[in-house]
């Protein structure tokens, strides 16, 4: 090879080398630390501390959950995040931090536990009520969409066939086609 070759080899080598370098300097900016990396505040300690005096043990800090959602073809992550997670004899609750006064009268709260219910999938939430100290546990049940009508008519049918299979148990018996 000629000196020219070594030399031009020389630049695209360095002027390579230089670009993997500063690309590599620019992906080391620090991300803030995700939620969930993050310990418990002083606020959520004190709502630890009194759950933890009832015998209940930390579960997980800050859960996140990945949501994606997607609007007319346009894709949209995000996650949607919890305050910290308690069990006690192998059920699961998560504890929500509220401030002010009458916050079950809040609309919007009560979407947001509900959906937090549904979501994290726990047995129940304790609310945490920041200016009274006081915990409140917050469990969930579904009105079934089938009526008092359809449940005694799926009883009745229900009872119905038992009593025809006995009839025709017996019917068997007697004539001898069971044995």
């Amino acid at each position: 090879m000629r000196r020219q070759d070594y030399i031009w080899l020389l630049l695209l080598s360095g002027s390579y080398l230089l670009i993997y370098l500063f690309n590599r300097k620019r992906k080391k900016v620090k991300k803030p630390l995700r939620r969930e990396d993050r310990p418990l505040t002083r606020r959520e300690q004190k709502a630890w501390h009194k759950l933890q005096d009832s015998g209940y043990r930390l579960a997980e800090i800050h859960p996140s959950l990945p949501v994606s959602m997607s609007l007319d073809g346009k894709q949209k992550s995000f996650f949607h995040e919890g305050d910290f997670i308690v069990s006690r004899k192998g059920k699961n609750y998560l504890v929500k931090m509220v401030k002010g006064e009458g916050p079950l009268n809040w609309k919007a709260l009560r979407r947001e536990l509900l959906l937090d219910y549904l979501f994290f999938q726990t047995e129940g939430i304790f609310l945490y009520r920041e200016n009274k100290g006081q915990l409140q546990e917050i469990g969930f049940s579904f009105q079934s969409e089938t009526g008092a009508k359809e449940k005694f008519i799926r009883k009745a049918a229900l009872i119905l066939l038992i009593v025809l299979g006995a009839i025709y148990l017996g019917y068997l018996v007697i004539s001898g086609g069971f044995c």
